[in-house]
């Protein structure tokens, strides 16, 4: 019998610094089965979150300004396998706990450096806290639909988007490291800068096609509305009255798409439904409601969604349809909605397979006893808040040989010295293969779509894997979730189309799993079984295969929720983020896929890494899981715990919030906005340098009012620890951040954070996408990826690859198992 490991079983990683950043990317190789040691400073204020942040972990308490303990540190340091480091760049090198000081790429150690800014960035060298760096990257004012229309004032979030980006990359960056480790015997120094962490989730917003048709806006506004018309809005926004804002929000309200939109219900509560433009999955919403047939007869139709037709009353093509169509599917739905309460509306539609849920708060959330069951949350005893509710495993591995460990309570041990696991075995090193991608030579069939999993097979491809996508030959999404959607998430990608129904297109899938590594889909059990790539299934054919699920909603038992599907708004929805970001009587979405979806696909990733890591470890492939209801816990990972005397509820939300507290928030400028921040406890220092009466909100911002950024830096300079960063859209970054793709820059780390790519594409538009700058390796290439392929533009080339014959292959296209296209797709992004 094979004695069964965890997945990451004897790799010893230490964290240092004390940024959630680096505490989220420890716990998610703590949840692997590594051996985490934590360094925390004397004197840390105890938090309730620290339950989660801290499970699965041993922690150290060690001053790093002492010299007899901080050698404690460096010993550690010098003997573990990774080291993550959340400090202020040069914080590490003055201690002699940088890279080069722990011994470097020869003593094997994996070192990931977590700081706000890149190299090159006006704000490098300043205090990056969680806001300051939300602000540098237009969260504050792109992920608010309003604010991207409009302008103004910017909405503060609570959501840590800094620190939870960053710690997914940076806990996925490890994996990656230690992969690298067993490939070529080396260590290497990574960074990942919390600025571009969040750019990798802002991709598809930050995103322009120049020219591209108005259906592809987003909210769906005609172009002249979009291009013209709000243009104008913004540049009188400050004359803007509260009613003038409330006659704007009531258009775009007017312009809902019907099958994106949240309904009240007869018990007041709402209901989100997210089917726009699905074939299957908009049908079925409105004939669980008893109005499709109506509308059909009325004069409607439902064709795909492809269609170019713009007849103005295609269902299926909500930005085409025309104001009275509009408005009579919106007001049918609202008359029916109102019929019955908000649970027993989502119960009819779940089980006709519509992603839906009831809009509810991240304490009732936690309070759901089926996602309890199900492992989504989890009830973890700690020795000094007892039973705390949080966050199941995030993701969870499974093999004949190896397993993710149960989720245990943090430990102490204040006199610990040195590690528990023995040394792990040095492959042989090899310095020709650090210098190729670490993931060159690992193949992926990815046969995911929409977001999560195609950003996973995406960024698998900037490791250098092969990544080919698989398509279906008819799709059921429309084009905005298939094509524009694609523009981001599947660069880097050849692409395949199989008729994997038929018993010839699985015959042809089976030739391609023989030389695969990875599988990666986001179908329910039963459809992934159906099209033969159950786990079960690829085992067979290929023994050591990894692959890897993403669901909706399964924890890591699964759970009665696990088979309904769901999308990002949709756990948005359910999980207290759009309450968060609005009210309870008017919730708001946090931007387009920028919150749930990428956290996911990240969190793929680092399961697929992890388990090439226990397959390089000789234990074979495996099963990796995870869910787009974990990634959405994780995103606002400092709210997911909960006692029965402490509930989630007092942090900052509100479309009118502003920041945490006079120390942390943000000011408008004479010159424009900014986010100041400073250290807990120096408020009134803050007040004081700032000429404000008060440490309050309103008096420092009374203050400030009249000053220019300039004015307001120089004052907040002279105060250790505080820092003052403008408020950036993502056009003002987009402006400044962009190089013509036929221009080389081999110098581009250095730079600063992000940068985008312009140029042609295949969609016949004008490109501008970001590049990959959130993982920046020192040694290993991050691969440049080629623009976004048209749907089975690879088809032939791969057959053959596979071992086809000519003939074989011939045969494929003729009974239709294979194709080189969509035949809805007359344009890449249908006009």
């Amino acid at each position: 019998m094979v004695a069964v490991e965890t997945p990451l079983g004897g790799v010893r990683v230490l964290n240092i610094g004390i940024g959630w950043a680096g505490r989220v990317a420890s716990m998610l190789l703590a949840e692997q089965g590594a051996e985490v040691i934590e360094i925390v400073r004397p004197g840390r204020e105890g938090r309730l979150s620290d339950t989660l942040l801290d499970r699965c972990k041993t922690l150290v308490e060690i001053d790093l300004k002492e010299k007899s303990t901080l050698e404690r540190a460096t010993t550690l340091g010098k003997t573990a396998n990774v080291v993550i480091e959340n400090m202020r760049p040069g914080a590490a090198d003055r201690l002699g706990l940088d890279h080069h000081s722990l011994g470097g790429d020869t003593s094997g150690v994996v070192y990931v450096s977590l700081p706000g800014f890149a190299e090159g960035d006006v704000n490098r060298s300043l205090a990056a806290w969680e806001g300051s760096i939300d602000a540098a990257t237009g969260v504050y004012t792109d992920l608010s639909s309003l604010g991207r229309l409009l302008g103004g004032g910017p909405t503060y979030t609570a959501i840590p988007m800094a620190s939870a980006y960053g710690g997914i990359l940076g806990a996925a960056t490890a994996s990656l490291g230690l992969l690298g480790y067993y490939r070529t015997g080396l260590g290497q120094r990574f960074e990942v800068p919390l600025a571009d962490a969040v750019m990798s989730a802002m991709a598809l917003l930050i995103a322009e096609l120049e020219g591209a048709p108005a259906r592809y806006n987003f909210p769906p506004l005609d172009g002249a509305v979009s291009k013209v018309m709000m243009p104008i809005l913004r540049d009188v926004r400050e004359h803007l009255t509260d009613a003038h804002v409330a006659e704007v929000q009531k258009y775009l309200g007017a312009n809902a798409s019907p099958g994106f939109n949240r309904y009240e219900c007869a018990d007041g509560r709402f209901l989100f439904v997210c089917a726009p433009d699905h074939v299957s999955q908009n049908r079925a919403f409105l004939q669980t409601l008893g109005i499709f047939d109506r509308v059909i007869s009325e004069g409607m139709v439902a064709e795909t969604p492809f269609s170019e037709k713009n007849s103005g009353n295609n269902i299926n093509v909500a930005s085409a349809l025309t104001p009275y169509w509009r408005n009579r599917l919106l007001t049918q739905i609202a008359e029916r909605m109102k019929t019955r309460p908000a649970k027993e509306w989502e119960a009819a539609l779940r089980d006709a397979n519509v992603p839906v849920t009831v809009v509810q708060t991240t304490a009732e959330w936690l309070k759901d006893e089926t996602l309890h069951d199900g492992g989504v949350t989890i009830d973890l005893a700690d020795a000094q808040h007892g039973v705390v509710r949080q966050s199941g495993r995030h993701i969870t591995i499974e093999g004949a040989s190896t397993t993710s460990p149960d989720v245990a309570p943090r430990r102490s041990d204040m006199s610990l010295s040195e590690w528990s696991s023995p040394p792990l075995a040095r492959p042989e090193v090899s310095l020709e293969a650090q210098r190729a991608p670490i993931l060159e030579g690992i193949r992926v069939l990815d046969f995911s779509n929409i977001i999560a999993g195609p950003a996973a097979g995406r960024t698998l491809a900037e490791f250098g894997a092969d990544v080919i996508r698989i398509d279906a030959p008819a799709p059921q999404a429309g084009p905005f979730a298939t094509m524009w959607f694609g523009v981001d998430v599947n660069q880097g990608k050849r692409a395949v189309i199989l008729d994997l129904k038929t018993d010839d297109g699985k015959t042809a899938l089976a030739e391609m799993l023989k030389n695969t590594d990875v599988v990666l889909h986001n179908f329910l059990d039963a459809s992934a079984r159906k099209i033969g790539i159950a786990h079960e299934q690829l085992v067979a054919i290929k023994p050591d295969i990894i692959s890897c699920q993403i669901s909706a909603w399964g924890g890591a038992d699964g759970g009665m929720y696990k088979d309904d599907p769901a999308f990002d708004p949709v756990l948005q929805a359910a999980s207290g983020i759009m309450i968060r970001y609005g009210t309870p009587e008017k919730p708001e979405l946090h931007g387009i896929a920028s919150c749930v979806d990428y956290m996911t696909g990240f969190l793929a990733v680092t399961g697929i890494n992890q388990a090439l890591v226990a397959r390089a470890k000789g234990r074979g492939g495996s099963y990796v899981r995870t869910s787009l209801a974990m990634g959405a816990q994780l995103v606002q990972f400092p709210f997911m715990v909960a006692t029965s005397q402490e509930q989630p509820s007092s942090e900052p939300s509100g479309q009118f919030a502003t920041g945490a507290g006079p120390g942390q928030g943000l000011y408008e400028l004479a010159d424009g906005w900014i986010y100041l921040g400073c250290r807990p406890g120096d408020e009134a220092s803050l007040a004081m340098t700032l000429d404000a009466t008060k440490p309050t909100v309103s008096s420092i911002g009374t203050a400030v009012q009249k000053l220019t950024f300039r004015e307001v830096q120089k004052r907040v300079s002279v105060l250790p620890g505080a820092s003052v960063i403008p408020s950036q859209t993502l056009a003002q970054i987009r402006s400044e951040r962009t190089r013509e793709r036929e221009a080389r820059d081999s110098n581009w780390l250095n730079t600063g954070s992000f940068r985008l790519c312009r140029g042609e594409h295949p969609s016949g538009y004008v490109a501008t996408i970001c590049e990959p700058t959130w993982v920046r390796p020192e040694t290993s290439p991050i691969s440049e990826l080629a623009p976004a392929p048209w749907p089975g533009e690879h088809t032939r080339s791969i057959l053959t690859e596979s071992g086809l014959s000519e003939e074989e292959t011939d045969r494929l296209f003729q009974v239709g198992a294979a194709s080189s296209g969509w035949s809805v797709l007359r344009h890449y992004l249908p006009l």
